[in-house]
């Protein structure tokens, strides 16, 4: 079992779901599907009819013109341009002030109160109410490009009139747009002259500083001169490695003399080449003066004739040791001049050397200075060309200004005229239905959430059927006569008994309509109880039931009531029935049954009676109906229906043989303990659910808690404690099934007239109900009951 708070109300278990269950949300939909319908279609008819009234009495049209208010030409199509041709656009973009394309200020200018205002007057209009029937959008698909087109459109209801104004309003934007040029060309060719003086001023100043350098510096383009050095620089390099090379075939000449491995011959050779070199303009070899030629010459004639004297004679003869001796005087003497001539080549060398080598300084420190004066001088003629380019665009402008300002040319175009269309854009038929569906349908859902929430009760038995998943063991109809017993605290079964004393026949001659409907209703509650009774032996074919109780989720659902009617239906029909009033916090069994409540429940649980036969009261004029009585109020109620001798008279009730059926009333299941204690006890339990009265939530809760403390639940009963929640004309039993159908009999058919339902068409509040007379007769009535009847209807009732 669940725990109980102080207040005697469930405490809450685990998480607190608060996530929109969508499947709630779709069954309230259907449940509320006529409302849905209803509300749904009424909006979509109203859009519909206010449509075709707009349509037909108030149609609103558009009409429009579209404007080119640049030159592609020109602008976007520009072929590319020299740099003067390219400053002359700077300048006309300044002196025109349109280095940015600002369309939203534009779309501002043209909308605003001084272009629209004269247009507006000669209409009849205000310049605001103007404004606000005229639409101006940039053109083109892609509107982030098509700058350079306007569409503007105008609305309204009259497009005869709403022409000519449109044709108005392109003649002044076309005026307008020609006076702000005329005015922004002045005003442009006004800036130019102003710039003039200083451009042309700027220029003769560079000239007079580029001639300045020239002057100072010798130079008329420093990048040529210093071209031409460089070529120098590589000549002379050149001249200084042959000069290099020259040396070192002096040196090695010189070592070759000094280690005397140069003949006469091979020097005369070295001077040849030498001599050959001087000749290419290459560098000096070596040089040989007259005296130095002869003695060589003298040396090689004497060296050819030894070489002839040893191949003719022998090696010791006379004429070969001759020539060797005088060989061997001239060779000292050779070798001195030779060594003489080599040293003053290289002398002469190491001169042309070192001149070389200054010159490579001179030219090296004079290409050095180059590029701070190559700089300078580009600085000063690009500046130059610049001031040049500068002031030739703005003569250019200049002249370009003028002739256009002579020609006074409009510089808008409009590409398509302007025309009103036939077909009006307002309404639109598909927008305003599509509209009309989707706020229909939100509307109806909206109304039946609404309404479902306002009235979230169980309306048919079907519903508590399908909503709970538990089988559904019978249907109590709304009978007027139960109207306040419990409230009223009504002696119920002596009423009843009174009611029903004469017989069926006599009421088919007596004029009481109240009496009629009396036996009418009898006769289906009497129905309802043995469909009931069938549906409780029907649980259990093996062990048949014995102990019953009967609970409900909250008070004033009709449990007791229930209870009594079971009770006397089934007593009527020869069953031996214990009643026994569980209900020890606030009991009213006896006091609906004329009984004395002085020994009861709670005398036998407390033991001050240990024989349960000396406590059953026998009901008078029911032979088979017994009862047991609550008794006095116990200080702890739970603790008394928790005790083993709550178990062991229970079990001694059902073994005595003296009753075929025991039926328990219990407290409400929520917020008390004692339902479940009781039914812990008895072979099974019941749970009543009151249509149009207790909140759907309320019996999932208690069928959560019996589940919880393990008793077994048999079923629901559904009980009808309003008018009109039966869901069938015949008080609703009818509907759950071929095993619980019964058809009418004809001894109760004529009761079946319009009169008999006239209790049954009004509120569910009885306080407010009409008498059928007047229902029938006061147009009162009558709206308060087709209202009824129309709620009814859209809660599918």
């Amino acid at each position: 079992m669940r725990d109980l708070g102080t207040t005697g109300q469930p405490l809450k278990q685990g998480n607190d779901n608060n996530d929109v269950d969508l499947r709630e949300l779709w069954q309230a939909l259907v449940r509320r599907k006529k409302l849905v319908g209803v509300t749904a279609g009424s909006i979509i008819v109203l859009a519909a009819l206010m449509t075709c009234y707009q349509r037909l009495f108030r149609p609103v049209y558009q009409g429009s013109f579209s404007l080119l208010i640049t030159d592609p030409i020109s602008s976007d199509g520009r072929a590319p341009s020299t740099a003067t041709g390219a400053s002359g656009a700077v300048f006309e973009d300044l002196a025109l002030n349109t280095t940015r394309n600002d369309i939203p200020t534009l779309i501002e200018v043209l909308q605003s109160p001084l272009l629209l205002s004269p247009v507006a007057k000669q209409f009849g209009l205000t310049a605001g109410e103007l404004n606000e029937r005229i639409s101006i959008t940039t053109g083109g698909e892609k509107r982030n490009e098509a700058k350079g087109v306007l569409n503007v459109s105008l609305i309204g209801r009259k497009p005869n009139e709403d022409s000519k104004l449109l044709e108005a309003v392109s003649e002044v934007y076309l005026q307008a747009a020609l006076q702000q040029r005329q005015q922004r060309l002045s005003d442009g060719l006004e800036f130019l002259n102003k710039q003039a003086p200083s451009l042309e001023n700027k220029t003769s100043e560079l000239q007079g500083k580029l001639a300045s350098f020239r002057e100072r510096h010798s130079q008329l383009e420093p990048s040529v001169e210093g071209g031409a050095l460089k070529e120098r620089q590589i000549a002379l390099e050149t001249v200084v490695m042959n000069i290099k090379s020259e040396r070192n075939r002096l040196s090695r000449v010189r070592a070759e003399i000094a280690a005397g491995n140069l003949s006469a011959r091979s020097f005369q050779e070295a001077v040849s080449t030498g001599s050959s070199n001087a000749s290419s303009g290459q560098t000096q070899g070596l040089s040989v003066t007259d005296a130095d030629q002869t003695l060589l010459q003298q040396t090689l004639k004497v060296e050819s004739e030894l070489a002839e004297a040893r191949s003719k004679y022998q090696r010791n003869s006379a004429m070969v040791r001759s020539l060797e001796s005088r060989l061997n005087q001239l060779q000292p003497l050779l070798r001195k001049n030779q060594l003489e001539a080599v040293d003053a080549a290289l002398k002469l060398n190491a001169g042309r050397l070192d001149t070389a080598n200054r010159q490579q300084e001179q030219l090296e420190s004079r290409f050095l200075k180059q590029p701070a004066l190559i700089q300078e001088y580009e600085a000063l003629q690009q500046d130059l060309n610049i001031a040049k380019a500068n002031l030739s665009g703005l003569v250019k402008a200049r002249e370009k200004f003028q002739l256009e300002m002579a020609q006074r040319s409009v510089p808008w175009r409009v590409l398509s005229p302007p025309e009103i269309n036939p077909e009006p854009i307002k309404p639109s038929v598909p927008r305003n239905m599509a509209l009309g569906v989707l706020i229909g349908l939100i509307s109806g859902a909206g109304a039946a959430l609404l309404r479902e929430r306002f009235d979230h009760v169980f309306r048919k038995p079907e519903e508590v059927k399908d909503d709970l998943g538990l089988p559904l063991l019978g249907h109590v109809p709304h009978v007027q006569f139960f109207e306040g017993v419990r409230e009223n605290k009504r002696f119920l079964l002596e009423e009843l008994d009174r009611s029903v004393s004469s017989d069926a026949n006599t009421l088919e001659t007596t004029d009481s309509e109240s009496r009629r409907q009396q036996i009418y209703q009898r006769f289906f509650y009497q129905e309802a109880f043995r469909n009931l009774f069938t549906s409780i032996r029907f649980l259990n074919s093996d062990t048949p039931l014995k102990a019953i109780a009967l609970t409900s989720s909250q008070p004033a659902e009709g449990k007791s009531l229930v209870n009594v009617l079971l009770a006397k239906t089934l007593a009527e029909m020869g069953q031996r029935i214990l009643l026994v009033d569980a209900e020890l916090r606030k009991p009213q069994m006896h006091s609906r049954l004329g009984l004395n409540n002085l020994m009861g429940l709670s005398n036998l649980l407390t033991g001050e009676s240990n024989d349960w036969q000396k406590v059953v009261q026998k009901v008078d004029t029911y032979e088979g109906w017994s009862v047991i009585t609550a008794g006095r109020r116990p200080p702890d109620p739970a603790r008394l229906m928790s005790s083993k001798r709550m178990h062991q008279l229970v079990q001694d009730l059902k073994e005595s043989g003296q009753f075929d059926l025991i039926l328990f009333d219990t407290p409400p299941v929520l917020g008390l303990a004692d339902a479940a204690l009781v039914s812990e006890h008895c072979d099974g339990l019941m749970l009543l659910v009151s249509l149009g009265r207790v909140d759907r939530s309320l019996p999932k809760e208690a069928i959560a808690r019996i589940r919880t403390s393990g008793v077994p639940l048999l079923g629901l009963i559904t009980n009808s404690i309003n008018s009109g929640m039966d869901g069938s004309e015949a008080y609703g039993y009818g509907n759950y099934g071929s095993a619980y159908q019964y058809g009418y009999s004809d001894s109760y058919a004529k009761f079946q007239t319009p009169a008999t339902y006239a209790h049954y068409a009004n509120d569910d509040d009885s306080s407010s109900r009409i008498a059928p007379q007047e229902a029938n007769t006061t147009w009162k009535g009558k709206v308060r009951q087709r209202c009824g009847q129309m709620m009814r209807w859209l809660d599918g009732r």
